[in-house]
């Protein structure tokens, strides 16, 4: 599956760069009044000080994203050579990739800050005036798809749940071998959840005045939540149906399914991602287009709220906000206290599985198999995997100098250049577990009733020893 997961993270390597490229490159053009999210008046967009702090930006994002971007297709090389190492370094490289993103986000945003502040570049009338179109508000529940369509997708999902539970039994599936398939399930749905949420959120969120013509602001209303609306209902399908497809494969193959099902999988995630993103992008561009016919924009200045580059208004109730530096994302109030403690638990979850993973990494890559006799029940263990057996489980027991001519297939369980330890499926061999580190020159397979156990440590007497006791027992 290496070659599988080589193609799925270089995928997503390409949509993360390419996509936090485009979609925060444009801030230091002059849009809606503002330039990199803060407002300044049209005249001063040319002057100097003001182009210096844009291009330098934009000179310095470019440079940031084309290195980025050769340093993830580097990345994702060290998935064929050994994967232990390749989780570590990607996740890293994620981490300050997003770092930097934020960083190079949010300096010019409050150099911008400052030079308004120093030169008075206000509008007061503007930071205290609440507009309300009634016409608009009136409309609001026409402008957008019914949240109802995320019902029968959500129930095709649940559907999921018994087509894994059958495909488990049909391949006699351990609960450690069906674990990760179980994982993306819970992933999916819960994605699917999260967009219908997000969905009702954007058709109870109020309108926003953006003229004093009341077309203009039901166009460009219309056009936010109707797009907002299809590509949460697009993506909630197309993620359902990917994870269907998966199922299907399962059900049909077990844990040992071709590599090409997971690349039409991934195929479909990606097509969930691009069906989420496009209509936003177009309505992004078709509501300029609406707004830039208005002869009178209206231009709310909240810059204060934003000044530190998120947004912090305890005068607003709402907890989720248009973000001022894309328009087709959402952003935090972080005034709340509920919002700091939910984004403070995020922060802390997000450590702990990180240094989870680096753990479970290390762990394979310090692992020692140790194999114990207690009671009569024989036990191999090593990185947090256990197998355990008696005596009248064993059919036999060989020792063997090289693995079976066979292609096996990683269920659960970790792969490097100096061991193979976990869950896996052999073409021929069928399911096995293996505890293989070293260099592989001395093997011991023991075949039991339900499994076969290759074992072997740098230690060749040690495996030789286990040989012994084992074969004396059977």
């Amino acid at each position: 599956m290496d070659w599988g997961l080589f193609f799925i993270f270089l995928g997503t390597d390409l949509l993360i760069v390419l996509l936090c490229w485009y979609s925060y490159g444009k801030s230091g053009e002059y849009k809606e009044g503002m330039v990199h999210g803060v407002h300044i008046p049209w005249s001063c967009f040319s002057r100097p000080d003001v182009q210096v702090i844009c291009q330098k930006a934009k000179k310095t994002w470019k440079i940031f994203q084309w290195i980025n971007l050769v340093i993830s297709l580097l990345v994702c090389l060290l998935c064929l050579y050994d994967f232990t190492v390749f989780i570590i370094v990607w996740s890293v490289w994620l981490l300050l990739y997003i770092a930097g993103d934020y960083y190079l986000i949010l300096a010019p945003h409050r150099k911008m800050y400052r030079l308004k502040m120093e030169n008075g570049w206000l509008h007061e009338k503007s930071k205290k005036i609440v507009r309300i179109d009634t016409v608009v508000s009136a409309a609001s529940d026409k402008l957008a798809l019914r949240w109802q369509w995320h019902l029968p997708a959500l129930i095709l999902a649940c559907g999921g749940a018994y087509l894994l539970r059958l495909a488990d039994t049909k391949h006699a599936v351990s609960s450690e071998e069906a674990f990760p398939f179980w994982i993306m399930y819970a992933s999916s749905l819960g994605i699917s959840v999260l967009f219908l949420i997000l969905h009702v959120g954007i058709l109870r969120h109020p309108n926003k005045v953006y003229s004093d013509q009341t077309e203009i602001n039901l166009a460009a209303n219309r056009l936010t939540k109707h797009s907002w609306s299809v590509s949460l209902l697009s993506a909630s399908w197309l993620n359902v149906i990917s994870f269907l497809y998966l199922a299907v494969c399962y059900f049909r193959h077990g844990p040992s399914m071709p590599e090409m099902n997971y690349a039409v999988y991934f195929v479909l995630i990606i097509s969930a991602a691009v069906f989420f993103l496009l209509p936003l992008g177009r309505s992004v561009k078709k509501r300029r287009e609406v707004l830039a016919a208005d002869p009178s924009p209206l231009f709310i200045d909240d810059d204060e709220y934003w000044k530190n580059g998120w947004y912090s208004n305890p005068n607003d109730p709402h907890i989720l906000v248009q973000d001022r530096f894309n328009s087709i994302n959402l952003s935090f109030n972080f005034a709340h206290t509920g919002v700091k403690v939910f984004v403070g638990a995020l922060c802390a979850l997000t450590a702990a599985i990180i240094l989870w993973t680096v753990s479970l990494v290390s762990g394979f890559e310090n692992a020692q198999v140790v194999f114990t006799r207690e009671d009569g029940v024989y036990s191999f263990e090593a990185a947090g995997y256990e197998c355990e057996f008696t005596r009248d489980d064993i059919l036999s027991v060989t020792l063997t100098d090289k693995m079976p001519d066979d292609k096996f297939t990683r269920t659960n369980g970790g792969s490097g250049k100096d061991y193979q330890i976990g869950h896996f499926r052999g073409k021929e061999t069928g399911k096995c577990m293996m505890f293989l580190t070293g260099d592989y020159t001395d093997i011991l397979k023991i075949e039991l009733k339900d499994m076969t156990v290759f074992a072997s440590c740098p230690e060749g007497k040690t495996v030789e020893s286990w040989y012994q006791e084992l074969e004396n027992e059977s």
